[in-house]
C-alpha cells in the first residue's frame, strides 16, 4: 500500500509546489458534508422510483444556469491586463458553474486523468495515474487501489489506512476550485498575449488566447513559478494551463493540465458501487 501511495504523492506535491493552499495554515475547501454522496449514475439493477436517493447526485446536477459574472467582466483583447483576482475568480467560478468535467495532468513523464463532479456537498472524482494507480473520492471518503483491490482511507485506522486518508485528503484539496483560485491569485497579474495554435490532449491543435503571468512569483516553500499560461477560447472554459516552476535541489519542471468535457456528467458508476459496497 505504501508503494501505491508513493505514486499518489507526486501529483499532490506538484500542486502544492504551485500554491501554498496545501500548507497547514491555509484555508482549504470544506471537508464537512451533510451526507456521503456518490454519482449521477444509478447502481446497476436499481429500480427507478422517480425520486433521487439520499446522497445521490440529482438528475439536474449540471442544469444550465447563467454564466458567472466574474467571467463576463473579462474581455480578451491582445495586450489587455487582467488582475490575478479577476482571473482567479473567473476560473474557479466557471468550474463551480460547470459542475463537472475531465482533466488530464501531464508532469514528469506521468499522465493523470480525472473525471469529476461537484455537488452542494463537495467533490466526487475518479483519478487514474499512469504509471501509478487509481484513486476514488467523495466529499467525505476516499480509496486508493493497490494490488489487492481498493483500500479505504481512515485517519484512525492502521498505518496503511491513515496514509491513504492523508493522500486522498490532499488530492481532494488540489482538485477543488479553491486550489485553482489560490494558485492564480499568487501571480502578480496577467496579460492577454494574443492567440496561438495550441496542442490539446488528443494531439489536435486549436487557436486559443494566451493569458500569461506578468512575472515569476514565489509559491510553496522555496519554489518559484517562472511561467504560468492559461489557454482559453473565451473567459472561463479553460482548455489548458501550463505551469513551469523551479525548486532548489529539484530543478525546473513543467506541468500541463488539459480541461475538457465541461458540464458533461462523467461515468462514475464505479465510484457509486464502491461507496455502496463499503458503506
Amino acid at each position: 500500500m505504501q508503494r501505491r501511495l508513493v505514486h499518489v504523492v507526486p501529483l499532490v506535491v506538484a500542486g502544492c509546489a504551485l500554491v501554498a493552499a496545501c500548507s497547514p495554515g491555509s484555508d482549504g475547501p470544506s471537508r464537512v458534508a451533510p451526507s456521503v454522496t456518490t454519482t449521477a449514475t444509478a447502481a446497476a439493477g436499481a429500480p427507478d422510483s422517480g425520486e433521487t436517493p439520499a446522497g445521490a447526485l440529482p438528475p439536474d446536477a449540471v442544469a444550465p444556469v447563467p454564466a458567472p459574472a466574474s467571467c463576463t467582466s473579462i474581455t480578451l483583447v491582445e495586450g489587455a491586463a487582467i488582475t490575478s483576482e479577476e482571473l482567479a475568480a473567473c476560473l474557479a467560478d466557471h468550474m463551480r458553474w460547470a459542475r463537472s468535467g475531465h482533466q488530464e495532468v501531464r508532469l514528469a513523464g506521468t499522465t493523470t486523468r480525472v473525471d469529476w463532479v461537484l455537488t452542494d456537498e463537495g467533490l466526487h472524482a475518479l483519478t487514474d495515474r499512469e504509471p501509478g494507480g487509481r484513486v476514488a473520492l467523495t466529499p467525505t471518503r476516499g480509496w486508493i487501489e493497490d494490488e489487492s483491490g481498493w483500500v479505504e482511507g481512515d485517519p484512525a485506522g492502521d498505518s496503511e489506512a491513515a496514509l491513504a486518508a492523508q493522500g486522498v485528503d490532499i488530492l481532494r484539496s488540489s482538485l477543488d476550485p479553491t486550489f485553482l483560485d489560490a494558485m492564480i491569485r499568487l501571480a502578480p497579474g496577467f496579460t492577454v498575449d494574443g492567440r496561438e495554435e495550441v496542442e490539446l490532449a488528443d494531439g489536435t491543435t486549436t487557436s486559443l488566447w494566451a493569458i500569461r503571468a506578468d512575472a515569476p512569483f514565489p509559491t510553496f516553500a522555496d519554489s518559484t513559478t517562472t511561467e504560468l499560461v492559461v489557454w482559453t477560447p473565451t473567459p472561463g472554459p479553460t482548455a489548458r494551463i501550463d505551469v513551469t516552476s523551479t525548486t532548489p535541489g529539484a530543478g525546473e519542471g513543467t506541468s500541463t493540465t488539459f480541461y475538457s468535457q465541461w458540464g458533461e456528467l462523467p461515468d462514475l458508476a464505479e465510484l457509486e458501487e464502491l461507496a455502496g459496497e463499503i458503506g
